[in-house]
C-alpha cells in the first residue's frame, strides 16, 4: 500500500510533515498524474501552474480594494470522503476512488485519517477536493466575475477589486460556502476588504507589490552568509518582486561584505 510512510517530522511552525516510502512515491507520482490528466486546472489555482504565489499577488495589481482568506487546517479538512467524491467526480471508479483516499492519507488523530503534507499526491488532491466543494463552486463564480479577481493558492485566497461592496460581497459569500463545505477560515489570517493588504510576505496595493519590512531583514541576514549562487537567487527574487528592494539589498550586502563571497 502507498499510503504508508517512513517517518513524520514537525515544522518550526509545528506542521507535520509525513516522510512517504520509495514506493509511496512511485505510486504517489501515478495518482498525481492521473489526477492531472483528466482534471482541467482551474486558471486562479496558481500553486498548480507557473508563477505560484508571486503570479497570485501580481494578478490584482490592477485593482484597488483587496480581501484575503485563509483556509485553517486546510489539509487536515480534506477527508478520505472528500477525496473519493471528487476522484469520482473525474471519471475514476468508486473502488478505485476510495483505494486512493485510502492510501493518500494518514491517521493524525484518533480515527480522523486526513491528507499529510510530505506526500507527492497532496497537493493535487487538496486542489481538486476544494475546487468539487461547494467552497470551489463559488470561487468557480468569482473567478468568471467581472467585478471580482480571485487567486487561490493552496490555502490562501486572495480577492480584489475596483469596488469594496463587490469585494466584501465575494468575501461573505466565500465564508458561507466554506461552511458548507466544512472547510474553517481562519479570521485571525484573513484581511477585510481595504486599499492594501499583506500575503506572501508581500504587501500588495493598487499598482505596487513589496516585500513585507521583516522578510527584507530576513533576507540581508541570509545574504550575509550565503555562497555566491545562493545570494544570486535571493537577489533575482527580490527582483521579481520590487526592483528598488533589489538595489537596496544589493547595496546593502556589498557594503556589509565588500562583496566578498562564502
Amino acid at each position: 500500500m502507498f499510503g504508508t510512510y517512513l517517518h513524520k517530522f514537525v515544522l518550526p511552525n509545528g506542521r507535520q510533515v509525513f516522510v512517504p516510502s520509495t514506493s509511496a512515491r512511485k505510486a504517489g507520482s501515478v495518482v498525481h498524474a492521473d489526477v492531472l490528466r483528466r482534471w482541467r486546472v482551474p486558471h486562479y489555482f496558481y500553486h498548480l501552474q507557473s508563477g505560484g504565489h508571486l503570479a497570485a499577488a501580481k494578478a490584482h495589481l490592477h485593482n484597488r480594494c483587496f480581501s484575503t482568506l485563509d483556509i485553517s487546517g486546510f489539509f487536515d479538512s480534506v477527508t478520505r470522503s472528500k477525496i473519493c467524491r471528487a476522484l469520482r467526480s473525474i471519471g475514476i471508479e468508486r473502488r478505485k476512488s476510495w483505494e486512493i483516499a485510502q492510501q493518500s492519507t494518514v491517521e493524525k488523530m484518533s480515527g480522523t485519517f486526513s491528507l499529510p503534507y510530505g506526500f507527492v499526491q497532496s497537493a493535487v488532491l487538496a486542489s481538486l477536493a476544494l475546487d468539487r466543494s461547494a467552497l470551489g463552486r463559488r470561487i468557480a463564480v468569482l473567478g468568471r466575475s467581472n467585478h471580482v479577481r480571485l487567486s487561490c493558492y493552496v490555502d490562501d485566497l486572495v480577492l480584489s477589486g475596483v469596488e469594496e461592496c463587490a469585494v466584501e460581497s465575494g468575501r461573505l459569500a466565500l465564508i458561507e460556502a466554506a461552511h458548507l463545505s466544512n472547510f474553517v477560515i481562519n479570521a485571525t489570517k484573513s484581511q477585510l476588504p481595504g486599499p492594501q493588504i499583506t500575503v506572501f510576505n508581500i504587501v500588495l496595493s493598487n499598482g505596487e507589490i513589496a516585500l513585507t519590512a521583516d522578510r527584507m531583514q530576513q533576507f540581508e541576514k541570509d545574504l550575509i552568509h550565503a555562497t555566491q549562487p545562493a545570494a544570486a537567487a535571493i537577489l533575482a527574487y527580490v527582483r521579481t518582486v520590487n526592483s528598488s528592494q533589489a538595489d537596496h539589498l544589493t547595496n546593502q550586502f556589498f557594503a556589509a561584505t565588500d562583496g566578498t563571497w562564502h
